[in-house]
């Protein structure tokens, strides 16, 4: 038998060699296209969550506003609501700061009502009040956002529940939508979230 010589023998090593390394650069590059796939994704998901949490965080602070105006007496002139949020919050400024009641008339009771009101929020910079909406600077006031939290709290239609005499008094339940707007830092994902706040008064 004959055996080849090693002259003959280089050119299929080199070939073989060739392709393992084309075979090691595509896995390597693949590798690299799906770790840039996860860190975009990830990145993505954080930035939800960011504006989640900050969306909720101003949808807590609205009831809780509200919950403190309940039994004063900016609540019986506030209660049902104004025409715009920079009248309500110089009408209740004693009271609570930068709170936002519009009218029943204003309720954001529909989707399309509230992807409007949405839009408009969003294009509102400061976080100054505006014409349907204040901005989120945190609990303490001292938070700041790259792009504003935005939120409005709008009295539902049908008024007060109770008694008509309790009810002329201002006394009565009383039933209002807080909605609230948040985007994160890329303003790709803003996050609209809603609740009911009842208030008893009596």
């Amino acid at each position: 038998m004959k055996s080849r010589s090693p002259r003959h023998q280089g050119g299929a090593v080199l070939l073989i060699a060739l392709v393992m390394l084309l075979l090691l650069t595509l896995l390597a590059v693949t590798s690299m296209r799906e770790t840039t796939l996860q860190n975009r994704v990830g990145g993505n998901v954080s930035e939800q969550k960011r504006a989640y949490n900050a969306a909720e965080s101003a949808l807590r602070e609205a009831e809780r506003r509200l919950s403190t105006l309940r039994g004063t007496l900016d609540f019986d002139k506030g209660s049902a609501g104004f025409d715009s949020c920079t009248t309500s919050a110089n009408a209740l400024a004693a009271t609570v700061e930068n709170l936002c009641i519009l009218s029943d008339s204003k309720d954001l009771d529909t989707q399309a009502k509230v992807q409007a009101w949405a839009q408009t929020a969003l294009q509102t910079l400061s976080d100054a009040p505006a014409e349907n909406s204040v901005g989120y600077r945190g609990f303490d006031g001292q938070s700041r956002y790259r792009l504003a939290p935005r939120w409005v709290v709008t009295a539902m239609k049908g008024g007060p529940e109770g008694d008509l005499g309790d009810v002329y008094q201002g006394r009565g339940t009383y039933y209002y939508r807080v909605t609230a707007i948040a985007r994160s830092g890329g303003a790709r994902f803003p996050v609209i979230l809603q609740s009911i706040v009842k208030l008893e008064v009596k």
